[in-house]
């Protein structure tokens, strides 16, 4: 953000550095919040870290755990409603299981936030619910925002070593447990 955070590199003249401090303190921007918080950010990233490799990784220590269920080819609505309806009274009927729905809400305007929501549930009781902003994220992201807020619900209850999550964007869950 400033020549002390990055020795030797060009200064546009624009730059955040040649604000004046009324101008700064004004500013309202995503990068203005950065530059005034990253004197205080002090962890060191390790891009060759041991969790990053092979075999520490979410999907290679839990691939039993894990598994997806895309939505059939094929399938009416009806029957992918019966679908549902079976795999959730099975989900139920099971202890230490807890049922997470979450979805996302991206507005078309770029100038609002987008919207992250999840509910949990033991049995027929839903016991926990959040609806978190996003901030301006596109709809994978917000889709991310989504299950890390609802696992993290569900996780968090004591007793709990099952989790069900029900989303609508396969490809969201997939990278949550992607590293790579």
């Amino acid at each position: 953000m400033g020549r002390c955070n990055a020795p030797g590199a060009h200064v546009h003249w624009w730059h955040i550095n040649n604000l004046g401090t009324k101008a700064f303190l004004v500013t309202k921007s995503i990068a203005v919040d950065v530059a005034g918080k990253l004197p205080c950010l002090m962890e060191v990233f390790d891009a060759d870290s041991s969790e990053a490799h092979p075999g520490n990784r979410i999907m290679d220590i839990f691939s039993n755990r894990i598994s997806f269920h895309p939505r059939p080819t094929g399938v009416s609505p009806e029957e992918q409603t019966t679908l549902l309806d079976a795999t959730l009274l099975r989900a139920k009927g099971e202890e230490h299981l807890a049922i997470v729905a979450c979805d996302t809400s991206v507005p078309q305007d770029s100038t609002e936030q987008a919207l992250a929501a999840a509910r949990v549930w033991i049995g027929d009781c839903m016991v926990k619910q959040t609806h978190q902003a996003s901030s301006r994220a596109t709809a994978p992201d917000a889709k991310l925002h989504a299950i890390r807020a609802s696992i993290g619900m569900a996780t968090a209850i004591a007793g709990i070593d099952h989790v069900y999550v029900f989303m609508d964007h396969l490809p969201s869950a997939e990278r949550a447990v992607e590293i790579s």
